[in-house]
């Protein structure tokens, strides 16, 4: 990636805009960028802890199979999509 890519305005990072997407089981499974969440998902999991914001998020975006396929997914698979999401979307641990 272009080392410009992530810089904005404020000299820290430009919000990547595109979805994050892959698949699990067999089913797609697409999540909003965590860097440029809609509004209405901001003020939903704006008063939540880390982990608590973290399942809402996946429980408002998904489709109902696609939250099944990561329901059922190992815990080192379902970490390794938690981070896939967070590379994406240009934001370390915590800063979403």
């Amino acid at each position: 990636m272009n080392s410009n890519a992530n810089e904005h305005a404020f000299g820290d990072r430009t919000p990547v805009k595109t979805d994050f997407t892959t698949e699990v089981g067999g089913v797609e499974v697409r999540l909003p960028s965590l860097s440029y969440l809609k509004p209405g998902l901001v003020r939903r999991i704006r008063r939540l802890n880390g982990v608590d914001a973290m399942y809402t998020l996946l429980e408002l975006c998904l489709s109902p199979e696609a939250l099944i396929a990561v329901d059922d997914m190992t815990q080192d698979d379902y970490q390794a999509l938690l981070e896939a999401w967070r590379t994406h979307s240009g934001v370390g641990l915590g800063e979403s």
